[in-house]
């Protein structure tokens, strides 16, 4: 009897050790260290879960705002705290979390029969499955290949985020010139319809000149005030893309004069050819690398849907009672691949191989497509701007000069010298256009390139 207690006790034992295993597991899961930061993760400085003070908005090391908002520092703002990215962000830690949730092991069973009633007899009952064996590898991998393509798409994000960035920053620069210029030309106006009015009164010109003269002073500040209101539009627009709130005013800066790596690519006597463009962007084009990581993520959960055919668990059964000796037996537990092979699994990853292949070409072509036209663009604005700049405001110029020194000699009224004055004001409109067309097509070229994403000077480390 006593014999029969100590064994009893020791099955006892057995099965608190094994029911404590995955107690142990789990605390060796924990002492686990993190994976390293994607470049996603780099350049805003968050991980996939951020810390209640990375909620809301702060300013990255070395930003400040007292000296105006440049556009790297635009940029840096946004990566640091824009909603959206940290959104799509978040999906990289349910990715992660699939992974981490691929390797993990089933639990085993265990069945206790209590030697209760007229059996004296203590019976168990292990069941451990073994089918992880040959398949965990293949989930994990499958997992680990969708956690690098989830990362490497998330850099195509922060590539449109700092294109959308910079685009807006030109919108902005652009509202400020034109308001500022259309104010110019409402005061040149006004000195016109005042010396027209003199004019009229005196005989030399007629009330339909007049009138004419009025109603393009009247167009002229109704452009100014449309115009004033386009830069808070715009500029809210910017703090959207910031994460910046309403009340926390700035200023921005000139923008740069010196011309960018991509501006000098696009000048005329630039070595730089479209083909050049295209084979850079296939190379370095994040969301081409993550459909090829796609195709290789869905590759390899067709080979883990192949091995899911059937089920095979492991039996210990245990033993131990009146008259019965202690008997550990193994065993084991089979699903028979009669009727479910795992037919409708292993069709659907073929299927997801077959379209994620199919995505692939799509996107090379869409990548052609945004390249060519992308670079074309930017060939037209760098064009345009250089006929304006050495062709049409030199002559600009000239006429007001040469009508100046015809009023200055009396040859001419002053009026002739206002016109001259009102045709430079709108060159000098047309030629922030032309500059703000220039910034907008390197911004949408450096993104259709897949210009890598770069930590920012002003990100914090």
């Amino acid at each position: 009897m006593k014999a029969t207690q100590r064994s009893i006790v020791k099955l006892a034992g057995l099965m608190l050790a094994l029911l404590l295993l995955p107690v142990g597991s789990a605390a060796q899961t924990k002492k686990k260290s993190p994976p390293p930061p994607t470049p996603v993760e780099q350049i805003t400085g968050h991980t996939a879960t951020l810390p209640d003070r990375q909620l809301r908005f702060a300013l990255p090391d070395g930003v400040t705002l007292d000296d105006g908002l440049s556009e790297d520092e635009a940029v840096a703002i946004a990566l640091w705290n824009n909603a959206q990215l940290h959104t799509d962000l978040a999906a990289l830690g349910l990715a992660r979390a699939d992974l981490l949730d691929a390797g993990l092991l089933r639990n085993p069973i265990l069945q206790i029969v209590l030697p209760l009633g007229p059996y004296h007899q203590f019976e168990s009952l292990l069941n451990f499955p073994l089918e992880v064996f040959w398949q965990r590898r293949k989930r994990v991998a499958a997992a680990a290949a969708e956690v690098e393509r989830v990362a490497v798409s998330l850099e195509q994000n922060a590539l449109n985020l700092m294109r959308d960035v910079r685009l807006t920053y030109t919108d902005l620069w652009l509202a400020g010139e034109r308001a500022r210029l259309a104010e110019e030309a409402v005061r040149v106006r006004g000195q016109i319809v005042r010396l027209t009015n003199v004019r009229l009164r005196v005989g030399d010109v007629s009330d339909l000149e007049a009138t004419a003269a009025r109603l393009d002073e009247s167009l002229a500040v109704e452009q100014a005030v449309r115009l004033r209101r386009e830069v808070g539009i715009t500029q809210n627009r910017l703090r959207q893309w910031l994460g910046m709130s309403a009340d926390m005013p700035f200023t921005m800066n000139e923008p740069k004069t010196e011309p960018t790596a991509m501006q000098v690519a696009l000048k005329p006597d630039s070595s730089v050819s479209l083909d050049e463009m295209r084979k850079l962007a296939l190379a370095s084009r994040p969301d081409l690398r993550a459909a090829e990581l796609a195709m290789e993520a869905a590759a390899k959960r067709a080979k883990w849907e192949q091995s899911r055919i059937a089920a095979l668990a492991g039996l210990l059964n245990l033993k131990q009672g009146e008259g019965v000796p202690f008997a550990p037996r193994p065993g084991l537990l089979a699903e028979l691949p009669i009727f479910n092979r795992n037919q409708g699994g292993i069709a659907r990853a073929d299927a997801e191989v077959e379209r994620a292949a199919w995505q692939y070409l799509a996107v090379q072509q869409r990548i052609a497509g945004e390249v060519q036209e992308a670079f074309q663009q930017a060939q037209q604005a760098r064009e345009s701007l250089t006929v304006w700049q050495t062709q049409v405001m030199p002559q600009a110029a000239e006429n007001a000069r040469l009508s100046e020194r015809a009023f200055n000699q009396g040859d001419q009224s002053y009026l002739y010298v206002l016109d001259a004055v009102r045709r430079v004001v709108d060159v000098r409109v047309r030629e922030a256009e032309l500059r703000a067309d220039l910034q907008r097509a390197a911004a949408q070229l450096a993104r259709s390139i897949g210009q890598k994403v770069e930590k920012p000077s002003h990100a914090k480390p």
